[in-house]
């Protein structure tokens, strides 16, 4: 029994007997102290010992005699959501089994690939250090077992360099760059009120937002509770969009464009997403810190893997599920999944990580969705964006290359600083000769300094573009299987040439050094990870994810058909982080109280 447990209980004993008179009162403190340190420890509980390597693990092809004898819950999908709440199950002593489509590997988003010697991330550029402990909770490890998360930036601390035009602002871990700002923009006494306002708000919506993750632990009537004291904060920070409120403030369009900057990392223009995400972006990061897992994004998954198939649990790839099967004689409950390959694998839980879209509008059967009244559509909330994304080989050290371990943002403005102008020409004619797209340069090889250390000469970067569905729907009815017509392969040269005009311009020293681009679209998205629409984030996060009591409801994890429950970035909101804790959430809301209860007290204590 771990040392945590046993100080516990004889601390426990000891008082009983230093303190009660009474025998009885002592036999019954000190058998309450046993049956809770065996409650906690749970002695017990079989785990399954693995003799495959963690590596060898995300890469598991299904198979039907793989499928174990009796099954728990089946979750649908391998991202951060599916993989934190499988996890979490499995230590409560549920077999679960994970199937994820993909064809060679798990994780959702957060794996990677290598062209021609190049490594590349799905999905993942970066994140807060917060995704640390939820590993430690998740996977019942110390804080020096899980995988390491290593601040990213230059030596001053910067990770994010803002360009507005040809003007920089960096932006430093712990918020050092406040006082440049203020120097820049807050000289006079209107600028600097509108950065005191600006700090202010943007802080009760961070708390906001706390509040918002907290709440979704709770059953929905304690939601709407909470929702109906705190509505004056949903009306103020979360109903107006980013634009909305920070147009308010200042006249100032550069310090406009400044606090606006960031957000093609929340999958919406700041014209569409609430105030909430925007600051929550533009303040967050730089206050947590922005973060990358040493070994690479890959080594997310490689953690909660193992903590599933230990118990008795299966994470399978290449198991495209085609239907989420009900039992009509049981109330439409929930009775197991069908695979694509006609598998049926019964079960009386079901966790879908796929999307809610996905999830209503394809798994679940349409007399089951109309019984319990449930939309295809969220009212009022469309799917984000997806993006163009260039992977780019390099052959060289960063320090020839100018460039480092920091993300570039290149943002066009007009001639009176204001970023807005050009984002809506580009989203109108992102192609056209004269148009300036927005980006996002990120330098994976330097994020993870054991590739970087291991491969000095081979730098990847990846340029990132904001691009919806639609711009590729011709193309797309080309499409066949993994062929792709000419008039697609026509548009993605166009997207990279576009793209690569950005990075020459931001990075000139690569010009010649380039041994590889190659070009992913919002088809890509949808083809291996299976996006709903090509969606790199989910659901929108517009006022209405928010505000709208329907929508709150809809997005609940636990959903109204019997024995079907939600998670991922649908269920909570965008980012790594934010879908482990989706994870969490999901597995306490199915387990109850108790159970919830017992694994946060096993992270404070065992370990």
């Amino acid at each position: 029994m771990p040392l945590g447990v046993v100080l516990g209980s004889a601390a426990a004993v000891g008082a009983s007997l230093y303190y009660a008179e009474d025998w009885r009162v002592r036999g019954i403190i000190a058998g309450s102290a046993a049956i809770f340190g065996l409650w906690l420890a749970d002695p017990f509980r079989k785990k399954v010992s693995l003799n495959r390597p963690k590596r060898a693990l995300l890469h598991d092809k299904f198979d039907v005699k793989k499928i174990p004898k009796k099954v728990d819950v089946v979750v649908i999908g391998s991202g951060m959501g599916s993989l934190s709440s499988a996890a979490i199950l499995s230590r409560l002593g549920y077999v679960v089994v994970v199937l994820e489509a993909h064809p060679d590997v798990c994780g959702g988003a957060t794996h990677q690939f290598d062209l021609k010697g190049y490594r590349f991330d799905s999905g993942l550029h970066y994140t807060v250090p917060w995704s640390g402990p939820l590993f430690q909770l998740t996977c019942l490890k110390k804080a020096s077992e899980v995988v390491p998360f290593e601040l990213m930036g230059e030596e001053d601390g910067t990770f994010d360099r803002i360009i507005l035009g040809e003007e920089e602002f960096k932006i430093k871990q712990g918020e050092k760059h406040l006082p440049e700002m203020y120097k820049r923009f807050g000289s006079g006494p209107e600028g600097k009120r509108a950065i005191d306002k600006y700090l202010k708000l943007s802080n009760d919506a961070m708390a906001t937002l706390k509040v918002f993750f907290l709440a979704r632990l709770l059953p929905k009537w304690m939601q709407n509770l909470i929702w109906y004291f705190c509505n004056g904060s949903l009306e103020r920070l979360a109903k107006p969009t980013g634009e909305e409120v920070i147009r308010s403030l200042s006249k100032d369009r550069k310090l406009v464009s400044l606090l606006s900057s960031m957000w093609i990392d929340t999958g919406a223009r700041p014209d569409r997403a609430s105030f909430l995400m925007v600051a929550a972006v533009f303040r967050g990061l730089a206050m947590e810190g922005g973060v990358y897992p040493r070994g690479g994004s890959q080594r997310l998954a490689s953690e909660l893997v193992p903590v599933i198939e230990e118990g008795g649990g299966r994470v399978l790839i290449d198991a495209p599920v085609s239907e989420i099967l009900t039992d009509e004689r049981r109330g439409g409950r929930v009775c197991g999944v069908r695979l694509q390959s006609g598998v049926e694998i019964l079960c009386d839980r079901v966790v879908s990580g796929a999307g809610y879209r996905a999830t209503m509008g394809r798994l679940v059967p349409r007399p089951t969705r109309e019984r319990f009244g449930i939309p295809v559509e969220v009212p009022g909330v469309a799917q984000s964006c997806g993006f163009v994304m260039l992977n780019i080989g390099i052959e060289g050290r960063a320090e020839e290359l100018g460039v480092s371990n920091c993300n570039v943002w290149h943002l066009p403005v007009d001639k009176d600083g204001d970023m807005y102008s050009p984002m809506l020409s580009y989203f109108d004619a992102p192609l056209a000769d004269d148009t300036d797209p927005p980006a996002f340069i990120t330098v994976g090889s330097l994020k993870d300094q054991s590739y970087s250390e291991k491969h000095p000469e081979k730098t990847s970067c990846q340029v990132l573009l904001m691009a919806p569905l639609k711009w590729f729907e011709v193309s797309a009815s080309e499409s066949d299987g993994d062929k792709r017509g000419e008039e697609y392969m026509k548009i993605k040269k166009k997207w990279e040439e576009k793209g690569m005009k950005v990075f020459y311009k931001r990075f000139p020293k690569t010009q010649g050094r380039v041994r590889l681009v190659d070009v992913s679209t919002p088809l890509s998205i949808e083809k291996w990870l299976h996006s709903h629409s090509g969606s790199a984030v989910g659901l929108d996060v517009t006022p209405e994810r928010f505000c709208d009591p329907q929508v709150r409801d809809i997005l609940d994890p636990v959903s109204k058909i019997p024995g079907l429950f939600m998670t991922g970035q649908d269920t909570l909101l965008c980012g790594v982080t934010l879908a482990q804790m989706s994870g969490v959430v999901t597995a306490f809301r199915m387990s109850g109280f108790l159970p919830s209860l017992k694994i946060v007290l096993q992270s404070l204590f065992l370990v």
